[in-house]
């Protein structure tokens, strides 16, 4: 075997080791539209429709605004607040974690109101929603969370 040929195996095989030590890209996911359910309350589940268990869902105050309007070279415009609630917890109203059951609950809502919510998992993509508590919504949540790449 030449030295060249070996050097080659010898890189192959550390970041074949090294792999699965490397993180994931994190993404944060945002949606245009709100959800609307008649409770906050619900169930996260994965691309193939598993219970995801150990989420993290926080609702936030009104500063919390996943709808952030961006430049045309996606930076946030200057002036308008960009909160996020897993790096400023002070804007954490609520939280809770998913069971066994990728299931939650925030008891406290009431018809008509508008909530905001910030769910994280490790290995998962960060998310911002808002919520629309209405009496003629669904029951409740079916939230698609996605894996990180």
């Amino acid at each position: 075997m030449t030295r060249r040929a070996g050097e080659w195996i010898s890189v192959f095989a550390i970041s074949f080791l090294l792999a699965p030590f490397a993180r994931a890209q994190l993404e944060l996911i945002t949606f245009d539209r709100p959800f609307h359910a008649r409770n906050l309350a619900g169930v996260v589940v994965d691309s193939t429709g598993a219970a995801v268990p150990g989420v993290v869902v926080e609702e936030c105050d009104a500063l919390f605004t996943p709808l952030q309007p961006r430049s045309p070279t996606g930076e946030a415009v200057p002036g308008v607040p960009e909160v996020d609630c897993d790096r400023e917890p002070k804007h954490v109203l609520a939280s809770a974690t998913t069971d066994a059951n990728g299931r939650f609950a925030f008891q406290r809502a009431k018809m008509g109101t508008t909530h905001y919510l910030y769910l994280r998992g490790y290995g998962l993509d960060p998310m911002k929603l808002t919520v629309m508590v209405r009496r003629f919504a669904r029951a409740n949540l079916r939230i698609r969370i996605r894996v990180a790449t």
